[in-house]
């Protein structure tokens, strides 16, 4: 039977290894994916550092704590697409506009 740790550090590492080359250019980018993956791995390595910091912040468990973070990134990262893709939906409007304008002219001007 796998130990659960291998279980749970396995999608980190092929996080970390499929995704880091792909984000080239983007530090930002590349250092949350190493951090955010570093802190996994370190909590899945030693469980009881999350006890501890959850006993630290006023939560009872440290799986509580884990839930709560997560659920609080899922949200702002659930806000963060939501505005990327409207910017994205205001770009390709205006895109659109431009393209549908110049195309005009072309036809009433030959």
């Amino acid at each position: 039977m796998l130990n659960i740790k291998v279980i749970l550090l396995l999608p980190l590492l092929v996080l970390i290894i499929l995704y880091l080359p792909k984000l080239r250019n983007r530090t930002f980018y590349r250092l949350s994916l190493i951090g955010i993956s570093a802190l996994g791995i370190l909590f899945v390595l030693f469980p009881s550092l999350t006890d501890k910091l959850a006993h630290f912040v006023g939560v009872g468990r440290g799986a509580d704590l884990v839930t709560y973070l997560f659920i609080t990134f899922f949200f702002i990262a659930g806000i963060a697409f939501y505005s990327k893709m409207r910017k994205l939906e205001e770009q390709q409007t205006e895109l659109v506009r431009k393209i549908a304008l110049r195309d005009a002219q072309k036809l009433n001007h030959p």
